[in-house]
């Protein structure tokens, strides 16, 4: 039976999929239509790692109705779906899966805790294998403010009994390390997104290129020097 007194916090997109080009793709499809091009720093600031309602409402100056947003977003993830299912390239991010399996055999708890409507999260996890790896799983349909607000972890340590610093998140964008540290949580930074200095501004204790490095005993005992 798994120890129920840590747990192991993952975001999905960059962090436990390698989507983001997938994501950027479906992005730019929707925007080149508007007359909008999608540069990198749009890209990473306004869209990664955040919910598709703030994005839209940044990316048009909250002049969107709710319906028109809720068209754009389904457009933009039925994009994505497409795009996804059609690849030939849809790795995880490099050694998550045999991290994750050590989490199993330590007997850690590990979450999902991610910005992505359900029918993405479902597609991913199938393709990965994963259906059955997380103890929670919530997405955009489980809170109502999306990262950086911090309710989407908030929740996950409620339904986990957990404290803060019973935990530790990882999360590939500033918005999702902003709202684990709002949270109260530490967090390691994916360098799946942004560099390994931008991560660690924004307030991870430690930052990776990927899990290829990472040793989820290593990460807990380095958590422990985090309490206050």
């Amino acid at each position: 039976m798994a120890d129920m007194s840590f747990a192991f916090i993952f975001d999905l997109d960059g962090v436990v999929i390698h989507s983001n080009p997938l994501h950027r793709l479906a992005w730019q499809s929707f925007l080149q239509d508007r007359g909008i091009e999608l540069t990198d720093r749009l890209f990473s600031e306004v869209i990664a790692g955040k919910t598709g309602d703030a994005s839209l409402q940044s990316l048009f100056d909250g002049g969107l109705s709710a319906g028109e947003i809720d068209a754009s977003l389904n457009a933009i993830d039925a994009e994505y779906r497409n795009i996804l299912r059609k690849s030939n390239a849809f790795p995880a991010v490099p050694g998550v899966i045999p991290f994750l399996n050590e989490c199993r055999d330590l007997g850690l708890v590990t979450a999902l805790a991610t910005s992505a409507p359900p029918e993405n999260v479902s597609l991913s996890l199938e393709l990965l294998h994963l259906e059955s790896e997380f103890r929670v799983v919530l997405d955009k349909t489980h809170v109502s403010r999306g990262k950086p607000h911090p309710e989407v972890y908030l929740k996950t340590l409620s339904i986990l009994g957990l404290d803060p610093f019973d935990a530790v998140v990882f999360e590939d964008s500033k918005a999702g390390i902003r709202a684990a540290r709002a949270a109260g949580i530490p967090v390691v930074g994916i360098a799946t997104g942004h560099t390994p200095d931008e991560l660690r501004k924004e307030g991870a204790f430690l930052t990776a290129a990927d899990f290829r490095a990472l040793r989820p005993a290593d990460v807990l005992r380095e958590s422990r020097s985090q309490r206050p």
